[in-house]
């Protein structure tokens, strides 16, 4: 992790996050899967409570993992039966295995999007 995208995590205004692209978060990596690097963006916006905006990123990506970030979204509206359907759409996925099915706690939930934005990191500069 960056230090750009890990003083971002910390603290970032909206227009913080607007303005940085996904290279910028997954440098000095190269982008080999640009959904993925739209994804750790999505994440930023999900981390600060720009609930729209993590939709608007996580809806358009139709992988496993977007389906995964759509649906921590959705149950960050509170909109739980949505977050379920994603999740069902997310299938195997090795952080959903680590974690052991949907998260019913804040530490698992924690816990699962610090697995989870390292997978989606691995996954855009493989």
């Amino acid at each position: 992790m960056n230090d750009t995208l890990r003083r971002l995590l910390t603290s970032a205004t909206k227009a913080e996050l607007d303005r940085v692209t996904p290279e910028e978060l997954v440098a000095p990596g190269k982008v080999s899967s640009p959904d993925d690097a739209r994804l750790v963006k999505a994440a930023l916006y999900l981390k600060h409570g720009h609930l729209e905006d993590c939709h608007k990123i996580a809806q358009q990506v139709a992988t496993p993992t977007g389906s995964y970030w759509h649906g921590i979204m959705h149950r960050h509206e509170g909109d739980i039966s949505n977050s379920h359907y994603w999740y069902d759409r997310v299938g195997n996925h090795p952080v959903l295995e680590a974690i052991g099915g949907y998260p019913r706690d804040p530490a698992t939930e924690q816990r699962e999007f610090d697995l989870l934005l390292d997978h989606t990191l691995r996954q855009a500069t493989r």
